[in-house]
């Protein structure tokens, strides 16, 4: 099994090279082959053309380092320290950047025995900056005063790839951080936006219900979810859903099937295919626009179970296999949740070929790198199944105009607060006129 760092926070994404799928017409292949006519790993051709590609691109690349952000109280380092991840994480997607592993930045911190309770001496930055010898260096500090938590971010710039000590402050950018109830990701873009014009795609966007061609377009085509309301983990000999990834930091896993009696026995921070009954609602909501035999407490559901460390920290997501796709076409994605507590935000990403030149290019996840994210609403706890629901249109940045989306993946992510969550019919539609 094969773990890769997760996009946007510090999960890990399974591997499903190992594993059979299940096609939406009900038939299994094993993973590697071709699935809806689209291939899983990319031709050779095209695996050759994305690697020329991306060489072509990194020439043009400005390199970039981002130094250990500043904090003085211990309150402080933590948020500093997760804020420092944030933003490597979106600047690392930008495109723009070759970007320094924060491993390595901190070695070079260490050498030079330079702390970071303030904001580094004139000497000791000019003598870090030089060592580090990138076009870019990010450096940030949190204050959590009077109940108010700000981030200052510094660019600086000036390297010549000589080792010339001419680095700049080029630019500061201060912004306020929500409270633990809320996610800092608009903050912080928003600072990114001010800094480097970083560029944000508008995520959240809802479904659009006005047009009644796509409505009927939606109610005929086939759901392209593999395994879209967790029933194949009752059938399966090991009793799990293969289809579905449980990602817990470092740990990952098949979601196994429960009885009714299981449910509550099972322990927190855990994902399981359970009865519809579990969720003790009555009836199934009200379904799924266009869908039929749905509305029913009969068959599975999903259920993930959080802590409250867990739910304070990093969060609890489900993750499932690849979703074959065509890039720039509109999609309509689907859910229905019921939540006692965790706050479900939930995310669609998209893949294209790209491989580099270490990883096996047999294996779709050394070959597949993710060049679009659609990002949903937050939904709150509620007293029944009720429905989430975005339409999208799978599509690379203009920055990356050879990458062409063939994948996506949902990302049923749930944070903030502890409890249970159910998740049932999942679907993905193409609804392009």
């Amino acid at each position: 099994m094969t773990v890769m760092k997760h996009p946007h926070l510090t999960r890990v994404v399974l591997a499903w090279g190992l594993l059979s799928v299940t096609c939406a017409l009900g038939q299994t292949q094993p993973a590697g082959g071709d699935v809806g006519g689209i291939s899983k790993t990319g031709t050779a051709a095209e695996v050759a053309a994305a690697q020329k590609a991306d060489a072509q691109r990194a020439k043009k690349k400005q390199t970039l380092a981002i130094v250990p952000f500043i904090g003085q109280t211990p309150a402080e380092k933590k948020l500093a320290t997760q804020m420092r991840f944030a933003v490597a994480q979106k600047l690392s997607r930008d495109g723009r950047y070759l970007r320094q592993d924060n491993v390595e930045v901190d070695d070079a911190v260490s050498a030079l025995q330079i702390t970071f309770d303030d904001w580094p001496a004139p000497d000791d930055l000019q003598k870090l900056l030089t060592l580090l010898d990138k076009d870019t260096v990010i450096l940030g500090r949190v204050v959590d005063k009077d109940a108010t938590r700000t981030l200052t971010l510094r660019l600086y710039g000036g390297a010549n790839g000589d080792g010339a000590k001419d680095f700049k402050l080029l630019k500061e950018a201060s912004g306020i951080i929500p409270d633990a109830k809320e996610s800092p990701r608009l903050a912080v873009e928003k600072l990114l936006a001010d800094l480097v014009q970083m560029r944000f795609v508008a995520r959240d966007v809802e479904a659009d219900h006005s047009d009644p061609e796509v409505e009927k377009l939606f109610t005929q085509r086939p759901n392209l979810v593999l395994d879209p309301d967790f029933e194949l983990a009752a059938k399966d000999p090991k009793n799990m859903t293969l289809n579905w990834g449980a990602i817990l930091g470092p740990n990952r896993w098949h979601p196994p099937v429960l009885t009714l009696g299981d449910v509550d026995t099972l322990a927190e921070d855990k994902v399981a295919v359970v009865p519809k009954a579990a969720a003790g609602v009555a009836g199934a909501g009200d379904g799924v626009r266009g869908q039929v035999g749905v509305n029913n407490e009969s068959g599975y559901c999903l259920l993930m179970r959080m802590s409250k460390d867990t739910a304070e920290n990093n969060g609890l997501a489900c993750e499932s296999t690849w979703i074959p796709v065509e890039d720039g076409q509109r999609y309509r994605f689907a859910v229905r949740y019921h939540s006692n507590g965790p706050i479900p935000r939930l995310f669609l990403k998209g893949f294209a070929v790209a491989p580099d030149q270490f990883g096996d290019k047999n294996d779709p996840e050394a070959v597949r790198r993710g060049f679009y994210r659609a990002q949903i609403l937050p939904r709150h706890p509620n007293k029944n199944w009720d429905l989430i629901e975005m339409d999208f249109t799978p599509a690379a940045l203009e920055i990356y105009p050879d990458k062409k989306i063939q994948w996506v993946r949902i990302d049923l992510y749930i944070y903030l607060k502890p409890g249970d969550v159910f998740f049932d019919h999942a679907v993905i539609k193409n609804i392009q006129k």
